[in-house]
């Protein structure tokens, strides 16, 4: 605590509430509430486009089919955010209830509110839907895998049980698991530099804005509005990195400049 009372109701005061139950709020917040809610107003927007015009167009049955896949993403593998930052470290205060009750839905299902109602008819013709759809697929995989192989490790060092790290849950990516990884071990502590990590440290970064960015392209280029999210996005993630870059190698030191050694690029594999 801060001593400051708007800091501290601004930023939370406790890590983890619990309600009756054993439900934790802060995870619920982060993984039910907000994501499901992006998914209502999807549908919703989905639904007032099929009262307007008998059906949907191509560019809506896009955005439905890429926040379903985000949207699953999140709920099939909430056991991945228990290793996150947010859950360890953030506080649960008006921030994080405030976002992820109306920032994470109302921002991110723009595009969907910018079909239905500036695009209304108008739609991409199906090979530029098709390549969009290819690239996101293949950008979702990545994105899925990487995000596995790194909160797995970390869950496995933790000691958390394998049913639970490995539950049934659609679709189970291949390669999303890496049983025995190299690692990077030293006095501070183990780093991951297996799977996709051996490629680039914040590969999960790159292909997150790919993602945004087709939710922005699935609006066409005529206003910036539906681009909102991913400049938005991308400066959010780009200080994210500056602050993990910043905290690993205060907590690891030379290990840290060992591993950057060993993985040298950041977002993209032999380019950046």
């Amino acid at each position: 605590m801060s001593g400051n009372f708007i800091y501290d109701f601004f930023m939370g005061s406790g890590l983890n509430f619990r309600l009756p139950g054993n439900i934790d709020v802060k995870m619920f917040a982060e993984c039910r509430n907000s994501w499901v809610l992006l998914m209502v107003l999807t549908l919703s927007c989905a639904a007032e486009q099929y009262n307007e015009l008998g059906y949907l167009t191509g560019n809506m049955i896009f955005m439905i089919c890429a926040h379903l896949l985000y949207v699953n993403a999140v709920e099939k593998g909430e056991e991945c955010i228990i290793s996150t930052w947010d859950i360890y470290y953030e506080k649960f205060g008006w921030m994080l209830v405030y976002w992820n009750t109306c920032g994470v839905p109302f921002l991110y299902c723009m595009q969907s509110m910018y079909i239905q109602t500036v695009l209304k008819k108008q739609e991409h013709p199906r090979w530029v839907l098709m390549l969009m759809a290819c690239i996101l697929l293949l950008a979702y995989y990545l994105w899925d895998a990487i995000n596995s192989q790194k909160n797995h490790f970390r869950m496995r060092r933790s000691g958390v049980p394998m049913e639970i790290i490995r539950r049934n849950a659609f679709p189970r990516v291949p390669w999303s698991h890496i049983e025995n990884p190299r690692t990077l071990k030293g006095a501070a502590g183990e780093l991951f530099v297996d799977g996709f990590y051996r490629y680039a440290r914040k590969l999960h970064y790159t292909v997150d804005l790919v993602m945004a960015f087709l939710w922005g392209s699935a609006c066409g280029f005529e206003s910036f509005i539906p681009f909102f999210y991913f400049f938005f996005f991308l400066g959010h993630l780009i200080d994210r990195e500056r602050r993990d870059e910043h905290r690993c190698k205060a907590k690891y030191g030379k290990m840290w400049d060992e591993y950057v050694k060993l993985v040298p690029y950041k977002f993209i594999p032999y380019v950046y």
